[in-house]
C-alpha cells in the first residue's frame, strides 16, 4: 500500500520522537504539520471512515482504516470532518480542513499513523495497537517502506556486499602474492644467469628449482 501526504506542504514542526509530558506514554508518536487555516486535508490512502467527531483533546477528527491493517487519524480540524461514520474514501479526497480545535496552540494537522501489528522497528505500542513514525512511509512507494522484511532485504544485501568486498579482498592479496612470487622467480634466473656469465660456476636447472623452492619455504615460514 502507498501512502500520499495528507498536505501538500511537508513541514514537521513535531516529529513522531518529540518528547513531552502532555502525551500518554511521554512521546508524541505522531507528526504535526503546521498549515494555513483551511488548508485541505487529503486521506492518505482509499479506506473507510471508522471514528469521526470532536473531543476536548483532539478537536475535530476523523480516523480512516486501510488495507492490511493501518488506521489514519487526522485531529484539530477547522469544522467536522467532510466525511460521515462507515462512508468510503479514496486517496487524495479531501476530508476537511487545518484548524486549531481541541488542545492545539496553532492551526496544524496531528497525523497518526497506526497498524495491528508491528511494522518497523521504531514502532511504539499503545492501547493494542502499534504507532509508526509516518515519515517512514509517507510518499513512497510500496517497496521502499520500512516494513521489517525491507530492513532484512537491506540487511542481506549489506552482508551480501561486505562478504563480495571482502572476497575482493582475498583474491588482491592472492593475486599480489602470485606477483611476488614471479618477481622473486625472476630476480633468481638473473642472479644465476650473472653467476653463470661471471664464471663462478654453473647452476643446473635442478639446482635453480631448489633454490627458488627454498625461497617460497623461507617467505611461507615468514608469512606465520
Amino acid at each position: 500500500m502507498r501512502f500520499i501526504w495528507p498536505l501538500d506542504s511537508h513541514v514537521i514542526s513535531r516529529d513522531f520522537y518529540y518528547r513531552g509530558s502532555i502525551y500518554i506514554g511521554g512521546q508524541h508518536m505522531a507528526i504535526d504539520l503546521p498549515a494555513t487555516s483551511g488548508t485541505p486535508i487529503k486521506a492518505v490512502a482509499a479506506g473507510k471512515v471508522v471514528a469521526a467527531g470532536f473531543s476536548d483533546i483532539n478537536g475535530n477528527y476523523v480516523d480512516i482504516g486501510h488495507d492490511a491493517g493501518w488506521r489514519t487519524k487526522y485531529r484539530h480540524l477547522m469544522e467536522p470532518a467532510n466525511v460521515y461514520m462507515g462512508a468510503a474514501v479514496s486517496q487524495g479526497q479531501v476530508i476537511g480542513k487545518v484548524g486549531s480545535t481541541g488542545w492545539s496552540t496553532g492551526p496544524h494537522l496531528h497525523f497518526d499513523l497506526w497498524n495491528a501489528s508491528r511494522q518497523s522497528s521504531e514502532a511504539v505500542y499503545k492501547a493494542g495497537v502499534w504507532a509508526h513514525d509516518p515519515v517512514l512511509y509517507l510518499g513512497l512507494e510500496e517497496e521502499e517502506m520500512v516494513t521489517e522484511e525491507r530492513i532484512r532485504e537491506l540487511l542481506e544485501a549489506t552482508i551480501r556486499h561486505s562478504n563480495q568486498q571482502f572476497a575482493d579482498e582475498v583474491n588482491h592479496l592472492i593475486r599480489q602474492s602470485h606477483i611476488n612470487r614471479d618477481r622473486r622467480q625472476a630476480e633468481l634466473e638473473y642472479k644465476l644467469r650473472k653467476h653463470e656469465e661471471a664464471g663462478e660456476g654453473a647452476a643446473s636447472e635442478a639446482r635453480m628449482r631448489t633454490i627458488a623452492r627454498e625461497e617460497d619455504n623461507r617467505l611461507e615460514v615468514t608469512k606465520r
